[in-house]
This record gives C-alpha cells, structure tokens and sequence, in this order.
C-alpha cells in the first residue's frame, strides 16, 4: 500500500504522515513549510510547496472586510494546482479539505483512492453560526467564505472517502447534503508521553479555571467570562491560554480585570499550567474535534465542554456536557466543582483514566484499518 498526504497547512496532517511513515506505506508527504521539529518523517519524502503560503500573507493582512478568505482561496487553491506535479501514483491519496480538489483528479485519473479529510462543521453551517454570533455582538461577518463553497463540495462529491475525526461533524456534512455513505470516523489523538499529572505542580489552594485555544467567538470565550463574572468567587482565576483575535475587542474590555491572558505557549509549558489547574473548559459553538480536551484530562483535570465539542467525553464521570451560548449553565457546573474538591478528584481521575485509549498509536490503527477498507471498497 502506498499514500500520499497532502496538506496546505500543519492541522494533525503530521501525525497522520508519521503513522502511515510508521506502517511503512508512506510514499510522499506534501506539505508547505516543513516542521523540522517534527521526528518521523523521512526528509527525502517530503515535496515543500512554500509560494502559497508565502504569497497570501500579504492578502490576509490587507485591510478588506473578506481578505482572510481571499488570502484561503488564493493560498488553498495555488496550494492545490502545484500539488499536482507530486502525484505520482501509488494506492491512495489522502488530501486535507480544499487543497486538493485538482490533485485528486490526477490520482484518479492515476487509478488511486481518493480521500479528504473535513476536521470542522461543513463551512455553510459554520458560516450561519457565526453570523448570528457577530450579529449579538454588534459586528459585521464578512461572508466571504462563500468563495470557497463550491470547491468544498465538489471535493465531497468526488472523493471516494470523507473522513472526519467525531460524530459531529459527520451530522454536519450529512445535513448539508454529502453523501453518508462516503463518511468515514477516525478518532484524533493525543501524546500520553507527555500529558500527565504532576500533583506537585499546583502549590496554592486557589480554585483555577483553564481555557486553551483561540480567544474568539467561535469558541465561545465570552460565555466563560460571562460565567465566571456571574459566580464572583473568592480564592479563584480564570485564565485564558492562547492569541486574542481580533473580534475579541467586542468582549474582553467588558471583563477586564476578572481574567489572566496567557499568550500562547508551546506544550511543554501547557502542559504545567494544566497542573496548575481545577478545571478546563472548552465553551466552543463549534469544534469539531478539540485535542486540548484529551490532552487537559490526560494532566487529572475534570473537563466542561459544549454539546458542539466533538472530542467525547462521558457526562457527569469525567466532567459535564452543557449547552452552547448558555453562561449560566457554565457557572452552574463551575461552582459544583469549586464546592466539592472531591468531585473534581474524582472526574479528573475518571477523564484522566478514559482519554488513555485515544492515542496517537491508536489513531493510527484506525487510519490504516480505514485504508484497507477502502481499498477493498469497489
């Protein structure tokens, strides 16, 4: 068996080249700028494709309400033409979504298996959610992701395989109108080598509230702020890990001073706020998967999530399930943690003893186990 991952930016496409590396099935790796950092991958079988990424800086930062989307489809697009001279046959070619629309019509044509990975909600549901979630706020949503619609879908239509890392998104797609036949569920991962608890980490008796990510309204920080304003607790913190984006102006000031910002920060040192930590809380409107929770249990912490984070997670064992955009359902489930020290030892053993199974070692089983079936797929 032969692949070939392509990727227009680094999502979780490395360790999916380095299981497949691992298996002894990689034949080339298609990527932009390569991660030199990253072990596992034979340098003779990377092929760097680095002028779209270069040439859609400049576009991303023009002062252009839709420029972000202008500089994805210029990138993506470019990304995906110059892929085409790195297919070179083999058994299957495995692209990330909207890089390679015109490169898997070469494999086709080639006799290869075609398969596109989708890690988030199909872009029109994402697009409608955000929309209304700009509009509560009293910002414009630039729509122009419209653009890029068309080629999502016809990817979709001609893969002969959609794969997608939680149930979530697959409800997405199908909603929107891909065919459930093609959608295939591989579970993402994450490295237990490195997430773990260390009881010797946190010194103090504060009752500390972690959030890691973007700090954006997709992921639904200011129902977090919102929450823990309403529960004003003592002996408590809120902290935010990761880069303010721009629409973030429409809600931090309103919470100034009630939270701690730290920028982002490598793992190693995520890993020790982790232990710093009572409780994560990841409050998206959509999130097709979310890592950072698997890897917050993995370090024995309990876990909040939405209903629209698709990483599992077993209501009332290892944390809680609440609704989207509902702030007081989050204090709610805040202050059941900050009153019963008890309970949070024992959720964060539970969701630190479930998230074992999901390793990187075990989503590559199932990556090469969704290849063969595939394959033997008419």
């Amino acid at each position: 068996m032969d692949v070939t991952v392509s990727a227009g930016g680094k999502f979780h496409a490395y360790h999916l080249a380095r299981g497949v590396e691992n298996a002894g099935h990689l034949r080339r790796f298609i990527t932009t700028i390569f991660d030199r950092r990253e072990e596992g991958i034979p340098r003779s079988k990377v092929r760097q494709i680095i002028m779209p990424e270069l040439l859609s800086q400049p576009v991303w930062r023009l002062p252009l309400a839709n420029s972000i989307y202008y500089s994805y489809f210029l990138r993506d697009n470019l990304f995906d033409l110059l892929s085409r001279r790195h297919v070179t046959g083999g058994d299957i070619f495995n692209v990330f979504n909207h890089f390679g629309l015109y490169a898997m019509r070469k494999a086709k044509a080639q006799g290869m298996k075609t398969v596109v990975e989708r890690s988030a909600f199909h872009p029109k549901t994402n697009e409608i959610m955000l929309a209304e979630e700009y509009s509560r706020f009293g910002l414009r949503f630039a729509r122009g992701g419209r653009l890029l619609y068309s080629k999502h879908q016809a990817e979709y239509e001609e893969a002969d395989a959609v794969v997608v890392p939680s149930q979530i998104v697959a409800r997405s797609l199908i909603d929107t109108g891909v065919d459930a036949s093609k959608i295939h569920y591989v579970h993402l991962g994450f490295s237990p080598e490195r997430f773990q608890p260390d009881p010797s980490a946190k010194q103090d008796s504060t009752f500390r509230v972690i959030y890691a990510g973007a700090i954006n309204l997709r992921k639904g920080v200011p129902y977090l702020l919102e929450a823990f304003r309403l529960l004003d607790l003592p002996d408590a913190e809120l902290v935010l890990v990761g880069s303010a984006f721009p629409e973030s102006r429409a809600f931090l000031p309103h919470y100034e001073g009630i939270y701690r910002h730290v920028p982002f920060v490598p793992q190693e040192e995520l890993v020790a706020l982790y232990n710093q930590a009572s409780v994560f809380v990841l409050p998206s409107l959509e999130d097709g998967f979310g890592m950072v929770v698997y890897e917050a249990a993995a370090c024995g912490l309990p876990v909040i999530v939405t209903e629209n984070v698709g990483a599992p997670i077993r209501d009332g064992v290892d944390g809680f399930i609440v609704p989207i955009r509902d702030a007081e359902a989050l204090a709610q489930k805040l202050l059941a943690f900050y009153q019963n020290p008890a309970l949070r030892q024992q959720m964060g053993r539970a969701a630190h003893d479930y998230v074992q199974q999901f390793t990187w070692e075990a989503y590559h089983s199932q990556v090469l186990a969704n290849y063969r079936q595939i394959l033997q797929s008419t």
